[in-house]
């Protein structure tokens, strides 16, 4: 059965207590999105299936899923939270459910539906119904046309280099299409310290729909802020962060794709201007010693006055890392 946005509380009751379980409290949204707090930015379809009752429709659920998506890019969405009742596994309900959800959201003008799963068997299930793994993620990708990951990739970009980009405060329409920004394999190991962020490049990414959250967590307690660059066609093509520390000092941070490297200097700046309206002294990034491009942007926007950090553990090693503070 499918069920949009906002819905019953008593039936987000319901599906939060069978999800909860079965993610170990790790869910991708919030109770508040399915009961559509986040109109109108975005859009999300939950499917069900359950056993007994009326007709199969008031009987104990035996599986649900739930696609998000926004009006604003819905061409590109998320699939998450899919789960089968313990006691009804081995039945094709999640094999159902992904196919109703897939075939829902091509309907409403989907191209590419993300996911994230470290199940193999479900990956052998996804991959049946065209979901193909991206590298350096723990992630697929249904493309619905038949393109590859890296085809899909490498179009969106290219679409998205056509116009110019916009510095503007993150929605939860932004939470599918971030996804293409931070699976792409960029040049520099650390996209954002105050996110954690790591190029797939060098380190596997777990995160699908989950992305938008560890966010949104930066600025949840009113200490931290982050902004996007957006085009018109609500591509995200970068990113930056700011968060204040227990010494009234704040982290900066910001990356972009890189044919739209142009944005970076907006986007640090947005950071900058937040931190200075909060007299926010020193601020400051963190960056990888390595990652020498971004150092000279840094030191571009007057980050002069740089020191060691302390070291991070990346792809297995010890990886240095370095503290600029603007001058």
């Amino acid at each position: 059965m499918k069920h949009e946005a906002p819905l019953s509380p008593s039936l987000v009751a319901e599906l939060f207590n069978f999800w909860l379980p079965i993610f170990d409290g790790k869910l991708d949204l919030t109770p508040e999105a399915l009961l559509g707090h986040e109109a109108p930015h975005s859009r999300i379809v939950v499917h069900t299936q359950r056993h007994g009752g009326h007709d199969g429709q008031n009987g104990a659920l035996a599986g649900a899923c739930l696609v998000a998506s926004s009006p604003a890019a819905p061409t590109i969405g998320g699939l998450g939270e899919v789960a089968t009742n313990p006691t009804a596994r081995r039945s094709g309900i999640a094999t159902t459910l992904t196919r109703q959800a897939l075939d829902d959201f091509a309907a409403s003008g989907g191209q590419a539906l993300f996911l994230g799963t470290v199940n193999p068997a479900a990956a052998r299930i996804y991959h049946r119904l065209g979901w193909r793994k991206l590298a350096g993620a723990n992630l697929m990708l249904n493309t619905l046309g038949g393109a590859s990951p890296e085809e899909f990739l490498v179009d969106h970009f290219r679409d998205a280099a056509a116009g110019p980009a916009d510095i503007a405060m993150p929605t939860p329409a932004d939470r599918a299409p971030m996804i293409p920004l931070l699976i792409a394999p960029h040049d520099w190991q650390i996209l954002d310290f105050n996110a954690d962020m790591r190029s797939t490049r060098y380190a596997v990414q777990d995160s699908c729909l989950g992305l938008y959250r560890r966010y949104a967590a930066i600025a949840q307690d009113g200490n931290g802020a982050w902004f996007c660059a957006r085009t018109d066609a609500a591509h995200i093509v970068g990113i930056a962060t700011a968060r204040l520390d227990q010494h009234g000092g704040c982290q900066i941070d910001a990356f972009t794709h890189k044919a739209h490297i142009a944005q970076w200097q907006a986007l640090i700046q947005a950071a900058a201007d937040w931190a200075n309206r909060r007299a926010a002294s020193p601020i400051y990034a963190q960056i990888s010693a390595e990652d020498e491009e971004k150092r000279a942007l840094f030191e571009s926007q007057s980050f002069t006055n740089i020191t060691d950090a302390n070291p991070i553990t990346l792809a297995g090693r010890q990886l240095k890392t370095l503290r600029l503070t603007r001058q």
